[in-house]
Protein backbone atom coordinates (compact mmCIF):
# COMPACT_ATOMS: atom_id res chain seq x y z
CA UNK A 1 0.00 0.00 0.00
CA UNK A 2 2.74 2.30 0.85
CA UNK A 3 5.26 3.37 -2.44
CA UNK A 4 8.34 5.33 -0.06
CA UNK A 5 8.29 8.11 2.72
CA UNK A 6 8.15 11.71 2.21
CA UNK A 7 9.44 13.91 5.13
CA UNK A 8 8.40 11.24 7.47
CA UNK A 9 4.61 10.74 6.22
CA UNK A 10 3.73 8.00 3.73
CA UNK A 11 3.45 8.27 0.01
CA UNK A 12 0.28 6.67 -0.69
CA UNK A 13 -1.29 4.86 -4.22
CA UNK A 14 -4.88 4.68 -4.38
CA UNK A 15 -6.30 1.57 -1.73
CA UNK A 16 -7.17 -1.70 -3.01
CA UNK A 17 -10.26 -2.40 -0.69
CA UNK A 18 -12.37 -5.71 -0.25
CA UNK A 19 -14.41 -7.08 2.64
CA UNK A 20 -14.99 -5.50 5.73
CA UNK A 21 -11.97 -2.87 6.72
CA UNK A 22 -11.31 0.27 8.65
CA UNK A 23 -10.99 3.05 5.92
CA UNK A 24 -10.59 6.49 7.69
CA UNK A 25 -9.49 9.26 6.00
CA UNK A 26 -7.59 6.94 3.01
CA UNK A 27 -5.58 9.26 0.64
CA UNK A 28 -5.18 8.76 -2.82
CA UNK A 29 -1.50 9.13 -4.18
CA UNK A 30 -0.06 10.86 -1.64
CA UNK A 31 -0.68 10.30 2.21
CA UNK A 32 -2.75 12.06 4.66
CA UNK A 33 -0.69 13.83 7.43
CA UNK A 34 -2.11 13.92 10.83
CA UNK A 35 -4.20 10.96 9.62
CA UNK A 36 -4.09 7.41 10.88
CA UNK A 37 -3.70 5.00 7.82
CA UNK A 38 -6.30 2.44 6.51
CA UNK A 39 -6.30 -1.37 7.30
CA UNK A 40 -6.91 -3.65 4.24
CA UNK A 41 -8.17 -6.84 5.40
CA UNK A 42 -6.48 -9.83 3.31
CA UNK A 43 -9.00 -11.19 0.70
CA UNK A 44 -8.23 -14.31 -1.81
CA UNK A 45 -7.10 -13.12 -4.79
CA UNK A 46 -10.30 -13.77 -7.10
CA UNK A 47 -12.95 -11.48 -5.04
CA UNK A 48 -14.19 -8.33 -6.21
CA UNK A 49 -11.77 -5.72 -4.69
CA UNK A 50 -12.90 -1.95 -4.66
CA UNK A 51 -10.06 0.78 -5.80
CA UNK A 52 -11.46 3.43 -3.75
CA UNK A 53 -10.15 7.23 -5.41
CA UNK A 54 -12.43 9.31 -2.38
CA UNK A 55 -10.30 9.62 0.31
CA UNK A 56 -12.70 12.32 2.07
CA UNK A 57 -16.17 11.96 3.02
CA UNK A 58 -18.41 14.52 4.85
CA UNK A 59 -21.56 15.15 6.05
CA UNK A 60 -24.36 15.57 2.90
CA UNK A 61 -23.74 14.85 -0.66
CA UNK A 62 -20.16 13.17 -1.52
CA UNK A 63 -19.12 12.14 -5.17
CA UNK A 64 -17.71 8.43 -4.39
CA UNK A 65 -15.56 7.31 -6.84
CA UNK A 66 -13.90 3.87 -7.21
CA UNK A 67 -12.45 1.58 -9.75
CA UNK A 68 -13.60 -2.60 -9.21
CA UNK A 69 -10.82 -4.93 -10.02
CA UNK A 70 -11.78 -9.03 -10.49
CA UNK A 71 -9.89 -11.40 -10.96
CA UNK A 72 -6.96 -8.75 -11.62
CA UNK A 73 -8.45 -7.00 -14.67
CA UNK A 74 -10.62 -4.17 -13.76
CA UNK A 75 -14.44 -4.20 -14.18
CA UNK A 76 -15.88 -1.64 -17.38
CA UNK A 77 -19.38 -1.09 -17.79
CA UNK A 78 -20.70 -3.74 -14.82
CA UNK A 79 -24.08 -2.77 -13.62
CA UNK A 80 -23.14 -1.17 -9.80
CA UNK A 81 -24.95 -0.38 -7.01
CA UNK A 82 -23.77 1.00 -3.47
CA UNK A 83 -25.96 0.27 -0.43
CA UNK A 84 -25.56 2.54 2.30
CA UNK A 85 -25.66 1.08 6.34
CA UNK A 86 -25.81 2.86 9.40
CA UNK A 87 -24.07 1.42 11.71
CA UNK A 88 -24.72 1.47 15.77
CA UNK A 89 -23.44 -0.49 18.59
CA UNK A 90 -22.15 -3.12 16.00
CA UNK A 91 -25.58 -2.97 14.36
CA UNK A 92 -26.06 -2.32 10.57
CA UNK A 93 -28.93 -0.98 9.22
CA UNK A 94 -29.66 -0.24 5.18
CA UNK A 95 -30.91 3.50 4.75
CA UNK A 96 -29.80 3.91 0.93
CA UNK A 97 -29.15 2.66 -2.45
CA UNK A 98 -28.00 4.37 -5.16
CA UNK A 99 -27.08 3.15 -8.96
CA UNK A 100 -22.37 3.54 -9.74
CA UNK A 101 -23.13 5.31 -13.28
CA UNK A 102 -19.79 4.48 -15.19
CA UNK A 103 -18.03 7.15 -16.91
CA UNK A 104 -15.12 5.66 -19.76
CA UNK A 105 -12.97 8.33 -20.20
CA UNK A 106 -12.22 10.41 -22.88
CA UNK A 107 -8.17 10.03 -23.07
CA UNK A 108 -8.31 6.18 -23.47
CA UNK A 109 -8.27 5.34 -27.42
CA UNK A 110 -8.26 1.50 -28.33
CA UNK A 111 -6.82 0.58 -24.56
CA UNK A 112 -4.08 3.21 -25.28
CA UNK A 113 -3.69 6.85 -22.90
CA UNK A 114 -4.43 9.37 -25.59
CA UNK A 115 -1.73 12.55 -24.51
CA UNK A 116 -3.14 16.05 -25.46
CA UNK A 117 -0.32 18.51 -26.86
CA UNK A 118 0.01 22.39 -26.29
CA UNK A 119 -0.97 22.79 -29.68
CA UNK A 120 -4.06 20.37 -29.58
CA UNK A 121 -2.60 17.60 -31.47
CA UNK A 122 -3.41 14.14 -30.17
CA UNK A 123 -0.44 11.53 -29.18
CA UNK A 124 -1.06 7.60 -28.30
CA UNK A 125 1.22 6.10 -25.92
CA UNK A 126 2.45 3.31 -26.58
CA UNK A 127 1.80 1.48 -23.60
CA UNK A 128 -1.25 -0.13 -23.24
CA UNK A 129 -3.55 0.75 -20.14
CA UNK A 130 -6.79 -1.17 -18.79
CA UNK A 131 -8.31 2.05 -17.12
CA UNK A 132 -11.06 2.57 -19.44
CA UNK A 133 -12.77 5.02 -16.82
CA UNK A 134 -14.34 5.26 -13.44
CA UNK A 135 -17.59 4.58 -11.01
CA UNK A 136 -19.34 7.31 -9.38
CA UNK A 137 -22.31 7.69 -7.10
CA UNK A 138 -24.15 10.20 -5.57
CA UNK A 139 -23.65 9.49 -1.84
CA UNK A 140 -25.05 11.31 1.56
CA UNK A 141 -24.23 10.99 4.59
CA UNK A 142 -26.78 12.35 7.01
CA UNK A 143 -24.17 12.44 10.78
CA UNK A 144 -20.49 12.21 10.73
CA UNK A 145 -18.65 9.25 12.42
CA UNK A 146 -19.13 5.56 10.77
CA UNK A 147 -20.73 4.42 8.12
CA UNK A 148 -21.26 1.16 6.16
CA UNK A 149 -20.85 0.39 2.53
CA UNK A 150 -21.69 -2.61 0.15
CA UNK A 151 -20.42 -2.38 -3.29
CA UNK A 152 -22.82 -5.00 -5.43
CA UNK A 153 -21.51 -5.39 -9.08
CA UNK A 154 -23.48 -7.44 -11.84
CA UNK A 155 -21.02 -9.14 -14.29
CA UNK A 156 -21.39 -10.09 -18.01
CA UNK A 157 -22.89 -13.58 -17.36
CA UNK A 158 -25.49 -12.31 -14.61
CA UNK A 159 -23.57 -12.89 -11.53
CA UNK A 160 -23.83 -10.68 -8.81
CA UNK A 161 -20.51 -10.10 -6.60
CA UNK A 162 -19.98 -7.52 -3.57
CA UNK A 163 -17.30 -5.72 -1.38
CA UNK A 164 -18.25 -4.26 1.60
CA UNK A 165 -16.30 -1.97 3.26
CA UNK A 166 -16.81 1.07 6.20
CA UNK A 167 -15.95 4.68 6.00
CA UNK A 168 -15.33 7.39 8.59
CA UNK A 169 -17.44 10.45 7.64
CA UNK A 170 -16.25 14.03 8.27
CA UNK A 171 -18.34 16.32 10.06
CA UNK A 172 -16.76 19.28 8.48
CA UNK A 173 -14.42 19.04 5.01
CA UNK A 174 -10.74 19.89 5.28
CA UNK A 175 -10.37 21.19 1.51
CA UNK A 176 -12.19 24.07 0.41
CA UNK A 177 -16.04 22.95 -0.23
CA UNK A 178 -18.25 23.74 -3.06
CA UNK A 179 -20.26 26.92 -1.85
CA UNK A 180 -16.80 28.19 -0.16
CA UNK A 181 -14.53 30.80 -1.05
CA UNK A 182 -11.38 29.55 -3.12
CA UNK A 183 -8.43 29.93 -1.72
CA UNK A 184 -6.49 33.17 -2.86
CA UNK A 185 -3.10 31.69 -3.78
CA UNK A 186 -0.40 32.94 -5.86
CA UNK A 187 0.98 29.97 -7.73
CA UNK A 188 3.98 30.10 -9.44
CA UNK A 189 3.43 31.04 -13.28
CA UNK A 190 5.40 30.37 -16.39
CA UNK A 191 7.03 33.77 -15.66
CA UNK A 192 8.27 33.13 -12.59
CA UNK A 193 10.63 29.86 -13.77
CA UNK A 194 13.38 29.32 -16.07
CA UNK A 195 11.85 26.68 -17.31
CA UNK A 196 8.33 25.48 -17.66
CA UNK A 197 9.26 22.02 -16.30
CA UNK A 198 10.15 23.36 -12.85
CA UNK A 199 6.58 23.70 -12.01
CA UNK A 200 4.94 21.18 -14.55
CA UNK A 201 5.91 17.67 -14.61
CA UNK A 202 3.74 16.89 -18.04
CA UNK A 203 5.69 15.77 -20.73
CA UNK A 204 5.78 18.04 -22.20
CA UNK A 205 4.65 21.11 -20.08
CA UNK A 206 1.76 23.02 -21.15
CA UNK A 207 2.30 26.71 -20.86
CA UNK A 208 -1.21 26.87 -21.32
CA UNK A 209 -1.84 26.17 -17.67
CA UNK A 210 0.68 28.45 -16.03
CA UNK A 211 -0.34 32.13 -17.42
CA UNK A 212 -2.01 33.29 -14.24
CA UNK A 213 -2.30 32.98 -10.73
CA UNK A 214 -5.78 31.70 -8.71
CA UNK A 215 -5.57 35.23 -6.43
CA UNK A 216 -5.47 37.52 -9.50
CA UNK A 217 -8.27 35.04 -11.85
CA UNK A 218 -10.62 36.06 -8.97
CA UNK A 219 -9.46 39.61 -8.84
CA UNK A 220 -10.23 39.61 -12.54
CA UNK A 221 -13.52 37.92 -12.14
CA UNK A 222 -12.49 34.72 -14.08
CA UNK A 223 -13.85 31.44 -13.50
CA UNK A 224 -11.33 29.08 -13.30
CA UNK A 225 -10.64 25.31 -13.98
CA UNK A 226 -7.54 24.30 -11.23
CA UNK A 227 -6.06 20.99 -11.50
CA UNK A 228 -3.72 19.46 -8.73
CA UNK A 229 -1.92 16.97 -10.24
CA UNK A 230 1.64 15.49 -10.70
CA UNK A 231 1.76 13.91 -13.95
CA UNK A 232 4.86 12.78 -13.83
CA UNK A 233 4.92 10.73 -10.46
CA UNK A 234 0.93 10.09 -10.34
CA UNK A 235 0.79 6.63 -12.10
CA UNK A 236 -1.07 4.26 -10.52
CA UNK A 237 -4.52 2.35 -11.88
CA UNK A 238 -6.93 4.62 -10.65
CA UNK A 239 -4.54 7.95 -10.47
CA UNK A 240 -5.47 8.57 -13.93
CA UNK A 241 -4.66 11.20 -16.99
CA UNK A 242 -6.62 14.00 -15.09
CA UNK A 243 -4.38 16.70 -16.85
CA UNK A 244 -4.91 15.41 -20.13
CA UNK A 245 -8.47 15.81 -19.41
CA UNK A 246 -8.54 18.96 -18.26
CA UNK A 247 -6.74 19.96 -21.55
CA UNK A 248 -9.54 18.85 -23.50
CA UNK A 249 -11.61 21.54 -22.54
CA UNK A 250 -8.64 24.45 -23.16
CA UNK A 251 -10.46 24.37 -26.97
CA UNK A 252 -14.04 25.07 -26.14
CA UNK A 253 -13.53 27.16 -22.93
CA UNK A 254 -10.47 28.93 -22.79
CA UNK A 255 -11.71 32.26 -24.04
CA UNK A 256 -13.75 32.26 -20.67
CA UNK A 257 -12.41 30.13 -18.32
CA UNK A 258 -8.75 30.04 -16.87
CA UNK A 259 -7.01 26.81 -16.76
CA UNK A 260 -4.49 26.34 -14.19
CA UNK A 261 -1.76 23.50 -13.27
CA UNK A 262 -0.59 22.83 -9.70
CA UNK A 263 1.97 20.52 -8.83
CA UNK A 264 1.84 19.00 -5.58
CA UNK A 265 5.73 19.11 -4.62
CA UNK A 266 7.68 22.33 -4.39
CA UNK A 267 9.57 22.58 -7.37
CA UNK A 268 9.65 19.02 -7.87
CA UNK A 269 11.45 18.24 -5.24
CA UNK A 270 9.37 15.51 -3.79
CA UNK A 271 10.20 16.42 -0.25
CA UNK A 272 8.18 19.10 0.13
CA UNK A 273 4.41 20.60 -0.76
CA UNK A 274 3.91 23.37 -2.59
CA UNK A 275 2.59 26.42 -0.58
CA UNK A 276 -0.24 26.21 -2.95
CA UNK A 277 -1.10 22.58 -1.60
CA UNK A 278 -0.81 23.73 1.34
CA UNK A 279 -2.98 26.72 1.58
CA UNK A 280 -5.95 24.31 -0.56
CA UNK A 281 -5.19 21.51 2.67
CA UNK A 282 -5.18 18.77 0.09
CA UNK A 283 -4.50 15.34 1.70
CA UNK A 284 -4.45 13.21 -1.45
CA UNK A 285 -4.36 14.10 -5.70
CA UNK A 286 -5.48 14.40 -8.23
CA UNK A 287 -8.05 16.95 -7.56
CA UNK A 288 -10.48 19.71 -9.60
CA UNK A 289 -11.89 22.46 -8.59
CA UNK A 290 -14.39 24.64 -10.41
CA UNK A 291 -14.13 27.91 -9.11
CA UNK A 292 -16.60 30.87 -10.59
CA UNK A 293 -16.17 34.46 -11.27
CA UNK A 294 -16.71 35.34 -7.83
CA UNK A 295 -14.00 33.11 -6.40
CA UNK A 296 -16.32 30.24 -4.92
CA UNK A 297 -16.03 26.70 -5.21
CA UNK A 298 -18.82 25.44 -7.35
CA UNK A 299 -17.51 21.86 -7.53
CA UNK A 300 -14.48 19.77 -6.98
CA UNK A 301 -13.75 16.22 -7.62
CA UNK A 302 -11.16 13.99 -5.92
CA UNK A 303 -9.61 11.21 -8.08
CA UNK A 304 -9.80 9.94 -11.67
CA UNK A 305 -12.44 12.27 -13.51
CA UNK A 306 -13.77 12.61 -16.70
CA UNK A 307 -14.59 15.39 -18.94
CA UNK A 308 -17.90 14.79 -18.73
CA UNK A 309 -18.46 15.41 -15.39
CA UNK A 310 -16.35 18.68 -15.54
CA UNK A 311 -17.95 20.03 -18.79
CA UNK A 312 -21.51 19.62 -16.94
CA UNK A 313 -20.06 21.50 -13.54
CA UNK A 314 -18.37 23.88 -16.07
CA UNK A 315 -21.46 24.85 -17.83
CA UNK A 316 -23.32 25.47 -14.27
CA UNK A 317 -20.65 27.79 -13.92
CA UNK A 318 -21.13 29.88 -17.05
CA UNK A 319 -24.70 29.64 -17.66
CA UNK A 320 -26.29 29.00 -21.63
CA UNK A 321 -23.44 28.32 -24.02
CA UNK A 322 -23.06 30.96 -26.34
CA UNK A 323 -23.38 30.23 -30.59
Amino acid sequence: MWSSERDGRAYQRPLVVSGLVALGLLAVCFAQRDQGAAQVASTATNALQVLLTTSELVVGQNRLAFGLLKDGKLLADARVAVRVYAIHDGDARLTAETPARYHRLEVVEQGKRVHIHPDGSRHVHGEATDVQGIYVAQVTFPRSGTWGLEILAQLGDGTVESAQLSVSVLAASLTPMAGTPAPRSRNLIASDVSELKQIDSSEPPDPRLHQTRIADAIAQGKPQVIVFATPKYCTSRVCGPVVDVVRTLIPTYGDRVVFIHQEIWDAGSLQKFSPTVEEWNLRSEPWIFVVDGGGMVRARFEGLTTRRELEAALRRVLGPARR
